[in-house]
C-alpha cells in the first residue's frame, strides 16, 4: 500500500512539474532580439503567466508546448523587448484633447486657423488658450503678435502659452488693463514696440497671467480616463513601461484608481515633484511630510523620483546657462546679452533637497536643461556624496541638455544617470545653433560622449501634448526617437555634431535596459530573458538591418505587458 502511495505521490510530483513548465504561449519562427549578450538573437521566446519561461531555438522553446499553448508563427518577424519611455506625462498630454482634437501647430497661420474654430465652439466669455507655442518651433521663428492674433478673433479673449511666455490679444489686453502705461511687474516683462505699445508679449508674470494659463481643472474620473485613453496609446507604439516625471497627490491617486480597477496596461514609476522653495528647513519639511519613498508600490505602480524644477525651457529663453545667451536672442522675444536664465530653485535648497533624498531613501532628480544648473545640481550632488555616497540611489539629471566634458565625468563618477530626449536636438538645434554658436552647441544632448564614458542614458520624450505620437509635444513614437540618436539629422535635414551619433543597438538600450536601470528594475524587464516580466513587441521591419532611414518609420504589430495581448495591429496576420 505505501508503495502505491508513494508512486502516486511522485507521479502528481511529476505531473505537477511539467505542468510548471509548460508555456501558457510560444512565438516561434522569428528574429527576436533579446538584448543579451551572451545570446543577443533568439528564434523563439515561451511564457507561462506573466513571465519569460524560456527563450531560445524554435526546437528548444516548442519543447514547452503543451495541449493548450498557444503557439504563434512570426513568420520571420522582428520581436523586440517592450519599450520604456523614461520621461512622460500621460495625464495631462490625454487632458489637451479632452475637449477637441489639438492640430499640429507649426506656423501663425497654424495658429490663428486653431483660434477661428475654438471661437466657434466656446461660449463668447471663455478664453482661447493656445498651449506650448514654442517661437523656435513655428515657420516664423518668433511668436505671434497681438494683431495676428486679433485677425482671428478680435471680440474674443485669445492667449499664446507656454508657461512662461504669453501672447495675448488686443482684448484680453483691454481685460487686464494693460496699455503703454502699465509699469512693468516685479516678476517679468511686458514687452513694447518702439512707440511704447504692448506687443503683446508678456514673459514671465504669473501673478498677471496665471489665472489664464490654467484650463479647466479636471475631476478625478476625468485623470483616470485620461491617463487610461493614454496609456492605450503609448501599448499602440510599443510602450510597455514609463517613468511619469511630474505628479503630485491627485496624480498618484489616478494611478492608484486605474490600478484598483485592474486597467494599467503600462507600467509606472512615478515621479513625485515638490516646490524646493522657502527654507532649506522648510524644503526638508516639505519632503518628510511625504508618506513613501522611491521604489513603494509593486511591478505596475511604483513611487519613482523626488523631483524639483530647478531652471526654465531652452525653447523659451530661461534655461540656466554657463555663460550668457548673447546678442541673437530675438525668438525668444527679448533682447538682453547678459541674461542667463532662471534658476529657480536656490542653491542651498538643492542641496537639502539631494541630501535628505539621501537620508530617506529617495531616489533623486532635477529638471536641468542648461549647463549652469546642470553644474549646480553635480555641486549639490557631490556634497550629498560626501556625507553618504549616492551611487546605490542612482540620482538622476533630467534634460541635461548640456553636459560639457568636466559635467560628464562627475556624472559617470558619482553613477548619476541621465534621463534624455533626443526629440530636442531634431526639432530645435538648428534654431538653437543660430542662438548660442556652434562651440555650445556641441554639447547639446551629446549622447556619443556620455555613452564612451560610461554614464547610464536612457530614452525619453517628455510627452506633454497630443496624442498623436509623431506631432505631439513632444513626439513621444520610440522608433523615431531612436532615429533620432542614431542619425542626428534635424528638421530641415542638417546633421549638427555628427560625432556623437549611436549605434542602433545603443538606441534600443536607452528605450529598453537604460530605461529599467533608472527605476531600479533592470532585473525584472528590459530584456527578453527567462523568468523577466513577459513585456515585448512585434515590429514591421527588422529594427538590427533595414536602413537606417526606416527606422523611424516603424510600426508595432502587437504588445505584451504582463504576457497579455494589450494591442494588436490587425494587419499583423498572426497565425497560431
Amino acid at each position: 500500500m505505501m508503495k502505491v502511495a508513494l508512486a502516486s505521490l511522485l507521479t502528481g510530483v511529476l505531473l505537477f512539474h511539467a505542468e510548471a513548465q509548460t508555456a501558457d504561449t510560444i512565438y516561434y519562427n522569428g528574429k527576436i532580439v533579446t538584448m543579451r549578450e551572451a545570446h543577443p538573437v533568439a528564434e523563439a521566446v515561451a511564457i507561462r503567466g506573466n513571465r519569460f519561461l524560456k527563450v531560445g531555438t524554435n526546437a528548444e522553446v516548442l519543447q514547452t508546448a503543451g495541449s493548450h499553448t498557444k503557439r504563434v508563427d512570426l513568420r520571420g518577424r522582428t520581436m523586440l523587448p517592450g519599450l520604456i519611455d523614461s520621461h512622460t506625462h500621460p495625464i495631462s498630454a490625454a487632458l489637451s484633447e479632452r475637449e477637441d482634437p489639438l492640430p499640429a501647430m507649426n506656423s501663425i497661420t497654424d495658429i490663428q486657423a486653431y483660434i477661428r474654430r475654438r471661437a466657434a465652439r466656446l461660449p463668447p466669455d471663455r478664453v482661447i488658450l493656445i498651449p506650448k507655442v514654442f517661437a523656435p518651433r513655428l515657420k516664423e521663428h518668433r511668436y505671434p503678435t497681438r494683431y495676428e492674433l486679433d485677425a482671428a478673433a478680435p471680440e474674443r479673449f485669445v492667449m499664446a502659452d507656454n508657461g512662461y511666455a504669453s501672447v495675448v490679444n488686443s482684448h484680453l489686453l483691454a481685460k487686464l488693463g494693460i496699455t503703454r502705461d502699465t509699469l512693468q511687474p516685479p516678476d517679468g516683462k511686458i514687452v513694447k514696440d518702439s512707440k511704447g505699445e504692448p506687443t503683446g508679449l508678456i514673459l514671465g508674470a504669473q501673478q498677471l497671467l496665471g489665472q489664464f494659463r490654467r484650463d479647466e481643472p479636471a475631476t478625478q474620473a476625468e485623470q483616470v480616463q485620461a491617463l487610461k485613453s493614454m496609456q492605450k496609446a503609448y501599448n499602440r507604439v510599443g510602450i510597455t513601461s514609463t517613468i511619469d516625471r511630474g505628479q503630485v497627490a491627485d496624480g498618484f491617486r489616478a494611478y492608484q484608481e486605474l490600478q484598483r480597477k485592474g486597467e494599467l496596461t503600462v507600467r509606472s514609476y512615478v515621479t513625485y515633484r515638490i516646490s524646493g522653495q522657502g527654507t532649506p528647513q522648510q524644503v526638508r519639511a516639505e519632503i518628510e511630510r511625504i508618506p513613501f519613498v522611491t521604489g513603494w508600490g509593486d511591478e505596475w505602480l511604483r513611487a519613482g523620483s523626488l523631483k524639483i524644477v530647478m531652471d526654465g525651457g531652452i525653447l523659451i529663453g530661461t534655461a540656466y546657462l554657463r555663460e550668457p545667451y548673447g546678442a541673437n536672442t530675438g525668438v525668444y522675444g527679448y533682447n538682453d546679452p547678459h541674461y542667463r536664465g532662471i534658476l529657480a530653485v536656490p542653491r542651498e535648497n538643492v542641496s537639502e533637497v539631494a541630501r535628505v533624498a539621501n537620508e530617506l531613501g529617495w531616489q533623486m532628480t532635477a529638471h536641468v536643461t542648461g549647463g549652469g544648473s546642470l553644474d549646480v545640481l553635480l555641486d549639490a550632488y557631490e556634497a550629498a556624496d560626501r556625507e553618504r555616497p549616492i551611487r546605490d540611489r542612482r540620482f538622476t539629471v533630467t534634460h541635461g541638455n548640456f553636459p560639457n566634458q568636466q559635467a560628464v565625468t562627475r556624472a559617470k563618477k558619482l553613477g548619476v544617470v541621465f534621463d534624455c530626449q533626443p526629440a530636442w536636438h531634431h526639432l530645435d538645434a538648428p534654431v538653437l545653433e543660430r542662438v548660442l554658436g556652434s562651440e555650445r552647441m556641441s554639447h547639446f544632448l551629446p549622447l556619443r560622449s556620455l555613452f564612451d564614458a560610461g554614464v547610464i542614458v536612457a530614452g525619453g520624450s517628455d510627452h506633454m501634448i497630443r496624442f498623436d505620437p509623431r506631432q505631439a509635444i513632444n513626439p513621444y513614437h520610440p522608433f523615431f526617437g531612436m532615429w533620432m540618436a542614431i542619425t542626428r539629422r534635424t528638421v530641415d535635414g542638417t546633421v549638427i555634431s555628427p560625432e556623437q551619433r549611436i549605434e542602433r543597438m545603443e538606441a534600443l538600450r536607452m528605450w529598453t535596459l537604460a530605461g529599467a536601470y533608472l527605476s531600479f528594475e533592470e532585473k525584472i524587464k528590459g530584456s527578453i530573458e527567462t523568468d523577466k516580466l513577459a513585456d515585448l513587441i512585434l515590429i514591421t521591419k527588422d529594427f538590427l538591418s533595414c536602413p537606417e532611414d526606416e527606422i523611424k518609420d516603424i510600426e508595432v504589430l502587437l504588445t505584451v505587458v504582463d504576457g497579455r495581448v494589450v494591442y494588436q495591429n490587425e494587419a499583423a496576420g498572426l497565425k497560431h
